[in-house]
């Protein structure tokens, strides 16, 4: 039933038979072959041949009824899947250990938001392994991490590149001696990368210095401990703290040096009261990635905001 419900419809708009097979571009008798068979199927028909114009029988009215109610449910589908092409509805889930102090993350974010101010966008913040799981029970669509996520079980994208800075109390009496590596604050910004090796402060200067460090279990924290095991000495631990910000804003306060992404920094105001400086080690880089399940259905609104995470 309702095969051939475009030809039953032109039929039923044009009252008439050979109007309707001129308007279809076919022949009058291949038409109304069509539409026997059609009410053959039906178990009734659906015109009432004798008036003129053509009518419909009762159930004719009823067949007509049922093809506007699909060509109404096909329209509402198509709308949709317009909508979600030119993401103008949608729904995205993030998640993510620095939403909302890494510049570059909420200056996209919120680009994003400006751009498809109609899409729903759910912010979690969270450290990387509580997003994972959050990523694999399907509460998230989407994480963002500088941890690297393994590549069987998920797709990952990288998003910018960031170099770790050393952020040391500008007090102390170690920074005297090492002038010639200290850090401009347009240095730290893209052209951290472009520094020469010269310009990389060895660690083991900071041997006897005090230090701020994330927890245990927070992939900065592991980069850190790579970085003095590579310079054979265990840092003099003063404070351990949850995120990055706040090991910035003690250091800034005098009470240890801190290991903060150049990303972070590169737009705060610099009051003196810090001394920044690029450590000589290949786990100072790090790339940031945007991940996803691999096998799983990326919608319109998901690709938009990777599209914008990315972009240059």
């Amino acid at each position: 039933m309702f095969r051939n419900m475009e030809y039953v419809y032109c039929v039923y708009k044009e009252r008439s038979f050979s109007k309707a097979a001129e308007k279809l571009h076919i022949a009058q008798p291949s038409l109304s072959a069509m539409i026997r068979k059609e009410e053959e199927q039906a178990g009734a028909p659906i015109f009432e041949r004798k008036t003129r114009p053509v009518s419909l029988t009762p159930f004719g009215i009823e067949f007509i009824r049922g093809i506007e109610q699909i060509y109404e449910l096909e329209n509402h589908l198509h709308d949709m899947a317009d909508e979600l092409r030119t993401l103008q509805s949608g729904i995205v889930s993030i998640g993510g250990s620095n939403l909302s102090s890494d510049y570059i993350v909420p200056e996209r974010i919120a680009a994003f938001k400006t751009k498809y101010p109609n899409v729903t966008l759910r912010a979690s913040e969270a450290s990387t392994i509580q997003c994972k799981q959050m990523l694999d029970a399907g509460d998230l669509d989407l994480v963002i991490t500088n941890r690297p996520l393994d590549t069987e079980s998920y797709e990952r994208i990288v998003c910018y590149r960031e170099n770790l800075l050393l952020a040391v109390p500008s007090h102390f009496a170690v920074n005297e001696g090492l002038r010639n590596y200290q850090l401009t604050q347009a240095e730290r910004g893209e052209m951290i990368f472009l520094l020469p090796e010269e310009r990389c402060v060895p660690l083991e200067y900071f041997y006897d210095t005090p230090f701020i460090l994330l927890h245990d279990g927070n992939y900065l924290r592991l980069c850190c401990e790579r970085m003095f095991e590579e310079n054979h000495f265990q840092p003099r631990l003063v404070m351990e703290m949850d995120r990055s910000m706040v090991a910035y804003n003690f250091a800034r306060y005098g009470l240890g040096a801190a290991f903060i992404s150049n990303v972070l920094v590169e737009h705060q105001p610099d009051d003196g009261s810090l001394v920044f400086y690029k450590p000589r080690s290949r786990h100072a880089v790090r790339d940031a990635y945007i991940c996803y399940k691999k096998g799983r259905f990326v919608t319109s609104a998901m690709r938009g905001f990777i599209e914008m995470m990315v972009r240059k």
